[in-house]
């Protein structure tokens, strides 16, 4: 499924490094590898892009055969719910947190609660992360949103946004 609806390896690779001068900053530090989780690891692109950077990174996904992925091109992924695992993490733990299509297959209560313990468990200046189809897009909207049977709702980037801004991220930026 999502080789065929998402993407190959290499495409999904190439759309993230849109997220490259996100990051850089953190990689900057000399003393201390940045940490960084990836909550819904997929298949581990992104753990392996940051990787390269020099971070020192974690997945979590509920999917096994995801998993096989990491584990087959040994990246540090494990099998779990990623918003508990979030929710047990110490304050200030964590430089990056993302989620790639994550929220859209959530309650939107539990995105509220994830940003809570986002913003708790980023240490100072710390970056999250959040991608989900865009239902700006008419074809995403009307057609290719429905094609995953576990996307609860569309979630508007302008909302999504609002959600940060209310739990007290001080900046935030929306990329289309």
């Amino acid at each position: 499924f999502e080789e065929r609806y998402r993407g190959s390896r290499a495409d999904i690779m190439q759309r993230l490094r849109a997220y490259e001068p996100f990051v850089q900053p953190y990689t900057l530090n000399e003393n201390q590898a940045p940490r960084a989780l990836d909550i819904g690891c997929g298949r581990g692109e992104w753990l392996e892009l940051l990787r390269s950077q020099g971070f020192e990174v974690q997945g979590i996904d509920l999917d096994a055969g995801m998993l096989a992925a990491c584990h087959e091109r040994n990246l540090p992924a494990i099998q779990g719910d990623g918003l508990a695992y979030v929710a047990a993490q110490a304050e200030n733990s964590w430089s990056l947190l993302s989620a790639f299509h994550v929220v859209e297959h959530i309650p939107f209560e539990a995105v509220i609660q994830l940003a809570q313990d986002a913003l708790r468990v980023l240490e100072p200046g710390g970056l999250i992360l959040f991608e989900t189809p865009n239902p700006d897009n008419l074809l995403v909207a009307s057609r290719d949103f429905y094609l995953d049977p576990s996307h609860q709702k569309p979630i508007p980037a302008n909302l999504l946004a609002f959600v940060l801004e209310y739990v007290c991220f001080e900046r935030v930026k929306v990329v289309c």
